[in-house]
């Protein structure tokens, strides 16, 4: 192969790679907005329908603080040996999304769930939660270096949750996310597999999938 030939294989070759890599980035940012205008209700109606659920039951004259971590890949209080799910590598990550109890939901879904999960970025939006109940989305700094300052920063919490970002289907009428939820407390901790629904226009959490507990 001569030089001319070779400059012209390594030419179309490296913009051809750059062009693959701007398509990814282009779809990767497109599948951002499209989930980012549904994120706020899906998360609403999780910590409404299994966090907060019988709030109602709850001492009416305190204000219960969730928690929730800005960056799903912040875990302060975490160990290197914890079988978190943003703690593995994409491949392990890829292999959980393909077990059995994932078959419930569609492959648009989970292809959604796994690209809005690859690239760590801030975590931000409103939520709707029932009266007597507050979010804050902090860093693992707002946390607290003592034993006490979470408390005391962050009083009738319910630990802290790190959450990913919300994968859905192309109709937005399904959605799956995983939640990490720890405590300062000896509450103990773990992590679990979300699937929602829309009906009627609203999301409803139809089922779950432990994932760890410890």
């Amino acid at each position: 192969m001569n030089r001319d030939r070779f400059k012209s294989v390594a030419f179309y070759g490296t913009a051809g790679t750059a062009l693959l890599l701007a398509l990814v980035a282009l779809f990767f940012i497109v599948e951002q907005r499209r989930t980012q205008a549904e994120t706020g209700a899906v998360l609403s109606a999780f910590f409404s329908q299994v966090v907060l659920h019988d709030i109602d039951k709850w001492d009416a004259g305190s204000t219960i603080t969730i928690v929730v971590m800005r960056n799903p890949y912040s875990e302060p209080w975490l160990g290197s040996d914890s079988p978190s799910w943003f703690a593995k590598s994409l491949k392990s990550r890829g292999s959980l999304v393909s077990e059995a109890w994932f078959g419930q939901s569609l492959k648009m879904t989970r292809a959604s769930f796994l690209l809005n999960s690859v690239f760590s970025r801030n975590l931000s939006t409103d939520l709707r939660l029932p009266s007597g109940a507050r979010a804050v989305f902090v860093n693992p700094s707002d946390l607290g270096a003592k034993e006490g300052d979470f408390d005391a920063r962050f009083p009738d919490n319910f630990g802290y949750f790190i959450v990913s970002h919300v994968g859905l289907n192309l109709n937005k009428t399904e959605a799956l996310l995983y939640v990490d939820h720890f405590c300062p407390r000896m509450c103990g901790a773990g992590g679990e597999y979300f699937l929602l629904r829309k009906v009627n226009g609203v999301w409803h959490v139809t089922d779950s999938h432990v994932a760890w507990v410890s």
